[in-house]
C-alpha cells in the first residue's frame, strides 16, 4: 500500500504540471495521455461526470473589515457597498498657532483621481460625465496635549490597532453638507470645501493635536477612486489664513487613511458577493453523491474504509464544477468588463484545516472560442469552476465523513476574456497585452438561485485498479 501510495503521488505531480496539455486534446487522446508519457498501461486517465449535486449550504462571509487605503482609496457608495473615507493627522504647535493668530481661516480636501482608471480606454466612456449633488457627513475627532512626545506616541499606535477603533466611532461632532460634483475625462481632482466648523475646532486651542477625520456618504450615486497618502499627488488638507490683507496657506497630508466598509444589503440570506472587498462565499456539498458516482463509475465501494483511511486508488488530475448563472438579472457591473471568479480549497494540515487558492489550468481551445469559463459578466449561461486541489483532498479523505466545500469570490475585471495567455504578457512586437484590468470593479453578483439550481462536477482521474 505504502509503495502504491508514492507512485501516485508521483504520478500526480506530473500530471498536474502537464495538465495544461490534456485539454488540447479529446476524451481518447486524454486517456492514453500518461501512457504516452512512458507511464504504465495498467494506469489509465478516465473522464466522470457527476450531474444533480445540489448544494446543502452556501453561506456568504461580508467583507466589513476597516483596511488600509494608503495607495489606493475609494470613497462613496457602489452596489449596496458604502466606502467612508478616514484620515489620520498631526498637527505641531506652529502651525496651530498660526491658525490663531489669524483673522480667518478656512479648510479644503483635495482628493487626486486615479488616472490609470478614469482616462484609462477601458473606463466605459459613456461613464462622463459623472455628475451628482454628493450629500456628505463630514465627522471628526480632535485630540490634543502638550505633552512633547505626544505625536511620536501616536505614530505608534498600529494600523490594527487604528482600524479596530474605528469601528467604535464616536466623532466630536458630524455637519452635514452637500456637493456638485461633475467629473470630465479631462478632471483629475476632487475638490472639498470642508465645514468651517471643523477649521475653527482645530484652531480653537495652541497644542500638539492630531485629527481624524471621516467622510461619509451612504446615498451616493458613484465610488470615486483616487491616490492614497504613499503618493506625492495624495490626499492634501490645505488651510487657509488670512490675516491684515495676507493670505497664506500650509498642505498637510495624512499619515495614513483608511476605508471603512458598510454593507447596505437588505436581505441576509442572500449569497451576495462584492466586488473590490473580500466577500467570500463557501459551498458545501453532500459527500454521497459523488462517492455514489465513482463507485457505478469504477465498481468498487467508496469511501475507503480499511488501514488508515486514506484512499489511493485514483490521483485527480483535474476537477471542475459547473454552475448555472444570470448575469442581467443577478448582478451589477460599473466598468462592463467580465469578471473572473477565483475559488480556493479546504485542506488538512495536521490537527488544523487552511484554505488553499486553486490554480488555474488552461483549456486553450475552449477559450479561444467561447472565453474563459470561470467569469460572470460574459457571454452564456454556466459558471465552471476548477477545484482540483480541494477534489483530490476530498476524495482521499472521504472516509471520515467529511462534505466537499469550496470557496469562492470575485476577482479582477477581464480586458480579453478569449486570450489563454490569463496574464499580461509582451507581444512579438514588444508592446505589453493587459489581459486584466489593474482596478478592481465595484461589482454585486447574486449566487442566490445559482445556488439552489444543481451543478456538475466532471473529474479526470488517473487510477489504478486490483492489486498489480
Amino acid at each position: 500500500m505504502k509503495k502504491k501510495f508514492i507512485l501516485l503521488s508521483f504520478l500526480a505531480v506530473w500530471a498536474i504540471a502537464l495538465s495544461a496539455c490534456l485539454f488540447d486534446s479529446d476524451e481518447n487522446a486524454l486517456s492514453s495521455w500518461l501512457s504516452d508519457q512512458g507511464m504504465p498501461d495498467s494506469y489509465k486517465v478516465q473522464t466522470l461526470s457527476i450531474e444533480d449535486l445540489t448544494p446543502i449550504s452556501a453561506e456568504v462571509f461580508l467583507d466589513t473589515t476597516p483596511r488600509s487605503a494608503n495607495d489606493r482609496a475609494i470613497f462613496g457608495r457602489s452596489a449596496n457597498i458604502q466606502h467612508d473615507f478616514v484620515m489620520d493627522f498631526g498637527f505641531d504647535k506652529g502651525l496651530l498657532g498660526t491658525l490663531k493668530k489669524a483673522d480667518s481661516a478656512a479648510s479644503f480636501l483635495f482628493l487626486r483621481l486615479l488616472p490609470s482608471l478614469y482616462k484609462s480606454k477601458y473606463f466605459p466612456k459613456d461613464s462622463f460625465p459623472i455628475e451628482e449633488d454628493l450629500s456628505v457627513k463630514v465627522s471628526w475627532k480632535l485630540t490634543r496635549s502638550k505633552k512633547s512626545s505626544f505625536l511620536d506616541d501616536v505614530m505608534e499606535i498600529t494600523d490594527s490597532e487604528w482600524h479596530k477603533s474605528l469601528l467604535k466611532w464616536k466623532p466630536d461632532m458630524t455637519v452635514d453638507t452637500t456637493y456638485s460634483i461633475s467629473i470630465g475625462k479631462k478632471d483629475s481632482t476632487l475638490t472639498l470645501v470642508l465645514p468651517r466648523a471643523l477649521i475653527d475646532s482645530i484652531r480653537s486651542e495652541v497644542s500638539l493635536c492630531r485629527l481624524q477625520l471621516r467622510l461619509s456618504a451612504p446615498e451616493a450615486k458613484h465610488v470615486y477612486r483616487f491616490y492614497g497618502p504613499n503618493y506625492l499627488y495624495g490626499p492634501q488638507f490645505r488651510m487657509t489664513t488670512l490675516s491684515d490683507t495676507t493670505f497664506t496657506y500650509r498642505n498637510v497630508t495624512p499619515f495614513r487613511v483608511a476605508d471603512v466598509i458598510k454593507s447596505q444589503e437588505d436581505c441576509s440570506d442572500c449569497q451576495v458577493l462584492h466586488g473590490g472587498v473580500f466577500d467570500s462565499m463557501v459551498v458545501e456539498f453532500p459527500s454521497e453523491p459523488i462517492m455514489k458516482g465513482l463507485s457505478e463509475f469504477y465498481g468498487d465501494d467508496f469511501p475507503y474504509n480499511l488501514g488508515d483511511g486514506n484512499d489511493v486508488r485514483q490521483a485527480v488530475v483535474l476537477a471542475q464544477m459547473t454552475f448555472s448563472r444570470d448575469d442581467e438579472s443577478q448582478g451589477f457591473s460599473e466598468l462592463g468588463r467580465p469578471i473572473q471568479v477565483v475559488v480556493g480549497s479546504f485542506m488538512d494540515s495536521a490537527t488544523t484545516t487552511f484554505r488553499k487558492m486553486e490554480e488555474y489550468k488552461l483549456n486553450k481551445k475552449l477559450i479561444t472560442k467561447e472565453g474563459h469559463p470561470n467569469m460572470v459578466f460574459h457571454e452564456g449561461d454556466s459558471l465552471t469552476l476548477q477545484v482540483t486541489y480541494g477534489m483530490r483532498e476530498f476524495i482521499n479523505k472521504a472516509s471520515d465523513g467529511r462534505t466537499f466545500k469550496m470557496m469562492m469570490r470575485l476577482g479582477y475585471p477581464v480586458l480579453q476574456e478569449k486570450d489563454d495567455a490569463y496574464k499580461n504578457y509582451i507581444t512579438s512586437k514588444g508592446d505589453t497585452s493587459y489581459v486584466f484590468l489593474s482596478q478592481f470593479d465595484y461589482a454585486r453578483y447574486d449566487f442566490t438561485e445559482s445556488m439552489k439550481k444543481p451543478a456538475t462536477l466532471k473529474l479526470w482521474l488517473a487510477s489504478k485498479r486490483g492489486n498489480d
